[in-house]
C-alpha cells in the first residue's frame, strides 16, 4: 500500500491502511505526506507550518510537530519510530530527520534551527564486526533539549544528546561519545565543549536595534 497526499489534501482525518492526520497545518504546495505502512499518524499542533516531506516506510510510526513550530525539510522513519517536534521551534531550509528501528528523535520548544540540519538516528544500512558477525550500528534514539540554537550544516549521529541551553556552531558533529552539556557552546566534528555557562536569546543582531552589552545573570551559584 502507498498512499500519497499533497499540499491542500494534508488534512485532518483517518485514511486507508488506519493511517491519521490530526490537526491542520499550514502547508506549501509541493509538500506532502506519504504512507507506505499501517497504523501511522502526524499530529499538527496549532499555528504550525510544514513545508516538506514526511515518508512513513513501514508501520506504528509516529510524527509530532508543535504549536507555532516550522518544519521544512524531510522527515523519512522506520516500523515503530518517533518524531517529536516541541513548540515554537524555527526550522531553516533542507533539513532531514530520519530513524529505524523503533528509536525515537526528541526536539524540545524554542529551539533555532539554521539551514541543512540533519538528525540521523540509523545509518541506513547495516554494519557488522566481520570476526563476529555481530551487528555494530543499531539505531539509536535522539534528544535535543528545550532552547537550543542549532548552526547551519549540523549532523546529529544515532545516540546524540544536546542539553537544554546550548549552543552548537555550524558545520558540527554531535557523537553518542560527545554528548553537549546544558548551556554550552560546542564546535567541531566531533563536538567539543569550547564555553560552559552560556545564555544566548532569539535577538538578531541585523535586525534588533535593542542588543544589550550585558544581561542581569541568568545562571546562579550557591556560595
Amino acid at each position: 500500500m502507498v498512499l500519497t497526499l499533497t499540499g491542500g489534501d494534508i488534512k485532518a482525518g483517518t485514511y486507508e491502511g488506519n493511517n491519521r492526520i490530526l490537526g491542520s497545518p499550514r502547508v506549501s504546495p509541493d509538500s506532502y505526506i506519504e504512507f507506505r505502512g499501517t497504523g501511522c499518524s502526524i499530529n499538527f499542533g496549532d499555528r504550525s507550518t510544514f513545508q516538506g516531506s514526511v515518508r512513513f516506510r513501514r508501520d506504528e510510526s509516529s510524527v509530532s510537530i508543535g504549536e507555532r513550530s516550522l518544519f521544512r525539510g524531510q522527515m523519512s522513519l522506520g516500523h515503530g519510530c518517533e518524531i517529536i517536534l516541541g513548540n515554537d521551534i524555527y526550522c531553516g531550509v533542507a533539513a532531514y530527520v530520519t530513524t529505524a528501528e523503533g528509536a525515537s528523535i526528541r526536539l524540545g520548544n524554542d529551539l533555532l534551527i539554521s539551514d541543512r540540519f540533519q538528525a540521523r538516528a540509523d545509518d541506513s544500512h547495516p554494519i557488522y564486526d566481520a570476526n563476529s558477525g555481530h551487528r555494530i550500528n543499531p539505531s539509536k534514539s535522539i534528544v535535543v533539549e528545550d532552547h537550543v540554537w542549532i548552526g547551519a550544516d549540523v549532523i546529529m549521529m544515532p545516540g546524540s544528546r544536546v542539553g537544554r541551553g546550548s549552543v552548537v556552531g555550524i558545520r558540527s558533529m554531535v557523537t553518542k561519545s560527545r554528548p553537549v552539556p546544558p548551556n554550552s557552546l560546542a564546535v567541531g566534528s566531533p563536538v567539543e565543549v569550547v564555553r560552559s555557562n552560556i545564555h544566548w536569546v532569539r535577538k538578531h543582531l541585523q535586525t534588533s536595534a535593542d542588543i544589550d552589552d550585558s544581561i542581569e545573570p541568568v545562571l546562579t551559584t550557591d556560595v
